[in-house]
């Protein structure tokens, strides 16, 4: 059964203070983390006094990445202890309360929307409308970059299931890849890229 997104809410309102903490030494579904996150950051295209925004930015550990390439960062999360936490590491960037499925920004505001262990938040059933949502606030040729736990297909999902067994959490949805390439092509993303990043994490590059 999927959490609901109040629970989901609740459950990162609790950790965002031991958030990074609990990062530094993840394991189970995120071990890997760092590693995905450093590919991340190389892959995403970044040039200075570039806009992006941050979807489930959280305390910022990949938008911190892209700042320091010269990016101006904008960020949304569902949890206001997480902004609030964030405010605390980085207060030059605008932060507000936010989702994929809504973005509090008007259209084409953005070069780039990324994101990075949070997509799996949003229900199946929701995914195309977010993609479109991500579209509409993207600037022409600009990009999403996706980053999260994802399968190359339904058999390598319940592969990971067998093998993870106790650390395997059956409130998460996670995508595959395929569904969601033919979600971002239907929002009118095209050229979607992707890359295996870890064992269990995947992202893709999908341009406006």
């Amino acid at each position: 059964m999927t959490r609901s997104a109040e629970d989901t809410k609740k459950l990162f309102d609790t950790w965002a203070q031991i958030y990074d903490r609990d990062l530094k030494n993840a394991n189970g579904i995120l071990e890997g983390y760092d590693t995905s996150i450093q590919t991340a950051k190389q892959v995403c295209p970044v040039s200075d006094g570039m806009h992006i925004l941050d979807v489930g930015i959280g305390t910022g550990n990949f938008a911190k990445h892209l700042e320091a390439q010269g990016a101006i960062i904008f960020g949304i999360d569902l949890s206001e202890a997480m902004i609030e936490e964030c405010m605390k590491l980085h207060p030059d960037y605008e932060l507000r309360t936010g989702t994929f499925q809504t973005i509090p920004f008007p259209d084409n505001t953005f070069d780039a929307v990324v994101s990075s262990f949070c997509f799996h938040e949003v229900p199946s059933s929701e995914r195309r409308a977010a993609c479109g949502e991500v579209y509409r606030v993207t600037r022409e040729g600009g990009y999403l970059s996706l980053l999260d736990i994802m399968f190359a297909s339904p058999s390598a999902m319940e592969e990971a299931r067998r093998h993870m067994l106790s650390h395997w959490d059956d409130t998460e949805e996670y995508s595959v890849v395929g569904d969601l390439s033919e979600n971002l092509y239907a929002s009118g993303f095209h050229s979607v890229q992707w890359l295996q990043t870890g064992r269990l994490h995947w992202m893709c590059l999908a341009y406006k």
